[in-house]
């Protein structure tokens, strides 16, 4: 595996693409880019990179290294945010209808005390079974 097909290969597992770059830094991910002739595996955090997790001087070794790491973590995808939490219940119930396990997290005070939004979100590759039972869908934030 090389770099030009990393990512698009992460993304067909149903990671994130926020958790991660390649040849490039973004701001808390993981990060594979060539630092001083050598393949760099390390996270970057508010534009601070970390010790590196792993180096190679192969391309191939370094790209397997990231891909192992990026497809071990937990993956969410956010596939509902509702103001009433009723909502939430009838999509966590449909998608488990279609047997797609779904992980509820709310946040209390959205905009302010005694404001909260009820969020349903999916795991990993479940995106697309989503995407295949449901449709393309759009997330509206009420």
């Amino acid at each position: 595996m090389f770099v030009s097909e990393l990512a698009d290969k992460l993304l067909s597992e149903g990671c994130t693409q926020n958790s991660f770059a390649v040849l490039s830094r973004q701001s808390d991910a993981y990060c594979l880019d060539k630092v001083a002739g050598k393949w760099s595996v390390f996270y970057s955090e508010r534009g601070v990179d970390s010790e590196p997790l792993y180096t190679s001087k192969s391309e191939s070794e370094a790209c397997k290294y990231f891909y192992d790491l990026i497809l071990n973590l937990e993956h969410l995808h956010l596939v509902g945010f509702f103001k009433l939490e009723s909502q939430a219940f009838e999509l966590v119930d449909k998608l488990a209808g279609f047997e797609i396990q779904s992980i509820r997290n709310d946040i209390p005070a959205y905009n302010t005390a005694n404001d909260p939004r009820y969020r349903v979100f999916v795991i990993g590759a479940d995106i697309f079974k989503v995407k295949n039972t449901l449709g393309e869908f759009e997330i509206k934030y009420t």
